[in-house]
């Protein structure tokens, strides 16, 4: 997730989660790439008390400044901690990494207001009520700058199921928003058994002149460790290192990577599912 938010990405100088847990994204590019980037620093935001002083300290323990942290305690999606540093529209984060909880229940059009809210307009619709996965989504595009980009984890659902968040994909593919989506292997995570995905967000002004979109699919792309299976990091001929090369690569590749144009897959339902 570090490597793909920061390839290709200059100047970048402020990392953002808007549901980061204990931190360890934003640790893990601190750690891959914190010391080459002169004055990086780290915004997030978390709903746990507990978990929201674990970060804070995993912080200090990984040797990141008070003056080079901000971390946020409240809801992300009702009251966002960090959008007055979004100004005239423009986004505030060069990288946004996240993992957010998956079909989180939240308000949504319960609450006739959001409607108004800047993250959420544009698109027309909120997201269900029943899973608030895409509302991240549109919180972090928001919150992206123009030669940002944004690397989100998310269950696979949210690239086909229809209603408000088949209107959601459609917003973010006619914005030509949707660079990416890599299809992971299952039971990578602990507590998931299924597959799960990436989807790579970047604004208009990055994707200029292409309006296509990479589905890479890395769902053989494991190794098997007792009964889980995990990303090996060994580099140049691991797991992790293939995914990160046929990304940046962004060329077809028979059975693995396809460019599909974003006419298409509006054609398609808005279906941003790699098996299709």
């Amino acid at each position: 997730i570090a490597n793909i938010a920061a390839w290709g990405t200059e100047n970048i100088k402020r990392v953002y989660d808007p549901a980061c847990g204990s931190g360890s994204l934003l640790l893990k590019f601190q750690k891959i790439h914190g010391r080459k980037l002169e004055g990086l620093k780290f915004y997030g935001q978390e709903i746990n008390p507990t978990t929201y002083n674990l970060c804070r300290s995993n912080m200090f323990l990984h040797h990141v400044n008070y003056d080079d942290f901000d971390i946020a305690l409240n809801d992300t999606l009702l009251f966002p901690a960090h959008i007055n540093m979004v100004k005239d529209g423009k986004g505030a984060f060069d990288c946004i990494v996240s993992n957010p909880p998956y079909a989180l229940k939240w308000i949504g059009k319960e609450n006739p207001l959001l409607m108004n809210d800047p993250r959420f307009a544009d698109a027309g619709v909120l997201a269900p009520p029943s899973a608030a996965d895409l509302a991240f989504a549109l919180h972090m595009y928001y919150h992206l700058k123009e030669n940002g980009c944004c690397a989100i984890v998310e269950f696979p659902g949210v690239l086909y199921r229809g209603g408000a968040e088949k209107k959601i994909r459609e917003y973010l593919l006619k914005e030509n928003a949707v660079d990416t989506i890599i299809l992971l292997p299952e039971n990578l995570f602990f507590g998931v058994t299924i597959s799960t995905c990436i989807i790579v967000l970047k604004k208009q002004g990055r994707r200029a002149g292409d309006n296509k979109v990479l589905f890479i699919d890395a769902s053989k792309e494991y190794e098997k460790e007792g009964n889980k299976n995990r990303l090996d990091d060994e580099f140049p001929n691991g797991n992790v290192n293939k995914i990160l090369t046929y990304y940046a690569e962004r060329k077809e590749i028979p059975y693995i990577s396809k460019l599909v144009t974003v006419d298409e897959i509006l054609a398609n339902d808005s279906n941003l599912s790699v098996s299709n």
